[in-house]
């Protein structure tokens, strides 16, 4: 019987606990791992300190923050079952772990003009920053700078050529700065 060479692996987290009674458990990972966790169809569990493969289940795997996962497992269908793991290291393939996806490119709006689909032009956008996934353009407009908030959902058109962004933003959100 072969191994799998804990060389070749690299640990991602361990197994938290269980949930429920039907043998779900909680994975705690590493937040660097998590696009990994959402891809995987199969972990290696850390007992007696050879690497065995566990595969999720169908539908047996949800991420539920950047750091914790529910999984179900083919063949643990029961609490006492899933009890036994409890504490195990967890690993992945490191061939197999996942970068995180690139920048979505938003950063690449710095320089466009940012226009409003209902009052016109508010200014140029000197910067864009994430705060936790949320994406905010700094905007000149006039002698003040603005934060505006930018949701896919308010864009209306995109014109890299001529740097323009409009989009059609909630009434009210920028107020009688333009």
């Amino acid at each position: 019987m072969e191994t799998i060479p804990k060389a070749d692996c690299t640990k991602i987290g361990f197994i938290r606990k269980t949930r429920g009674v039907h043998g779900e458990l909680v994975l705690e990972f590493e937040e660097q791992f998590e696009f990994s966790v959402e891809e995987a169809t199969r972990f290696f569990l850390e007992i007696d300190g050879l690497l065995v493969p566990f595969y999720v289940a169908e539908n047996g795997l949800q991420v539920k923050t950047g750091k914790a996962a529910f999984v179900n497992f083919d063949w643990v269908g029961s609490e006492k079952y899933a009890q036994r793991l409890v504490g195990t290291d967890v690993y992945l393939f490191t061939s197999e772990l996942v970068d995180e996806p690139e920048d979505s490119g938003l950063a690449e709006l710095q320089g466009f003009t940012l226009f409003d689909k209902n009052t016109g032009e508010i200014g140029a956008i000197s910067h864009v920053e994430d705060f936790s996934g949320n994406t905010v353009l700094t905007v000149g407009s006039g002698h003040e700078e603005i934060l505006v908030p930018f949701n896919e959902d308010f864009m209306v058109s995109l014109d890299p050529e001529n740097k323009i962004l409009i989009l059609d933003l909630p009434e009210g959100l920028i107020g009688g700065l333009v």
